[in-house]
């Protein structure tokens, strides 16, 4: 029994370091702007280098929750991002708060673990 449990702890870890790698990439910056009210793509790309320094600054691998990606919107290409749950995190935090949505969802993050 005790050979099972270990084999089993040993399963656990590896599912945990396959889930920090491969994290699923749940949104896109064009929709998180969206619900922002944001309507000028130039305002994604600062919060975007931001979020990118952090992980870099943090050594956690950009390319595992970054993912750029080209879509036709209106007969043009567009170029927007994927994100992982901790690239949205990075990127959220790095909007400019004088958006009263934008600040909301800041508190909405940091009291999220709190509560």
């Amino acid at each position: 029994m005790l050979k099972l449990f270990d084999y089993l702890e040993e399963v656990i870890a590896t599912e945990r370091i396959s889930q920090l790698n491969n994290p699923p990439l749940l949104y896109t910056t064009s929709q998180i702007m969206k619900e922002l009210g944001y309507t000028e793509v130039a305002l994604i790309q600062e919060p975007l280098d931001r979020a990118m320094r952090a992980c870099t600054s943090l050594q956690i691998p950009v390319n595992y929750n970054f993912r750029k990606i080209y879509c036709f919107k209106d007969g043009e290409m567009i170029t927007d991002w994927q994100l992982s749950e901790l690239a949205t995190y990075l990127f959220m935090i790095n909007c400019n708060p004088l958006n009263p949505v934008v600040a909301k969802a800041q508190l909405i993050f940091m009291m999220k673990d709190r509560v």
